[in-house]
């Protein structure tokens, strides 16, 4: 990797991880899509899972009170079930393919919420298990589990801080149970870790950038946020 590709990379996950601190999630939405451009998914992917580890782990550190365990619990367990067939999919499949199918569908469900989201589910239980399967594959595969999350919180209409303390778990707890798979496939190659040291800089600076700014978002601002970060990851995957 020369070091143009890899001040793209820095740049790119310095914009993902600050606005990741704002709504929860945004950091693999917002730069799988712009990564892929320049780097193969297989070095991507398990890339960004790598980086966000340190930085999920700081904000579930400062945010754990604010953590629904209930729910994150659902969303885990059924998304684990499902990261296996992600990780095949990613050692064998065309993702830039899947990636774009998924772009599309994201943008449509994030605007139809925003202009007609309706009641929220009363039976929560079911959705929780059913967008942890998507989430679960979608995390191995892409990375990009974002989507299915922000819009089931935002159908919910899940309190700001409970929103984005819940789904930061959820992704530091994916994130880290994909790993083994990436490993037993030989997906962390020596290009990956090239692309983890011009990433971790600026998770560290992004913990920071984003920590500042939550403290100054609205409620009507933060749902208007979160639907932009799904319409934008989307759009990237389906024109990049």
């Amino acid at each position: 990797m020369g070091w143009e590709t890899g001040l793209y990379v820095f740049a790119v996950v310095l914009a993902a991880a600050s606005l990741q601190g704002i709504t929860g999630a945004g950091m693999m939405i917002l730069s799988v899509p712009a990564l892929v451009v320049a780097l193969p998914a297989t070095v991507v992917v398990p890339g960004i899972v790598l980086v966000y580890l340190p930085l999920g782990t700081a904000q579930v550190i400062q945010l754990r009170r604010d953590v629904d365990r209930r729910r994150l619990a659902l969303l885990a367990v059924s998304s684990a079930l499902m990261v296996p067939f992600g990780a095949v999919v990613l050692g064998e499949v065309d993702t830039a393919t899947l990636q774009r199918g998924i772009g599309a569908l994201m943008i449509v469900l994030a605007l139809l919420l925003q202009v007609k989201p309706g009641p929220p589910y009363t039976r929560e239980a079911p959705a929780c298990a059913g967008v942890g399967l998507i989430a679960g594959f979608l995390a191995a595969s892409t990375s990009v589990s974002g989507p299915p999350l922000v819009l089931l919180g935002l159908k919910q209409r899940w309190p700001p801080a409970r929103f984005r303390a819940t789904v930061i778990a959820y992704f530091l707890i994916i994130s880290a149970f994909s790993l083994p798979f990436y490993w037993e496939m030989d997906l962390l190659t020596p290009v990956t870790w090239q692309f983890v040291l011009y990433g971790l800089p600026a998770v560290a600076i992004g913990y920071f950038t984003g920590t500042w700014l939550r403290a100054r978002v609205s409620v009507a601002a933060f749902r208007w946020l979160a639907t932009g970060v799904v319409v934008a990851g989307g759009l990237s995957a389906v024109l990049l």
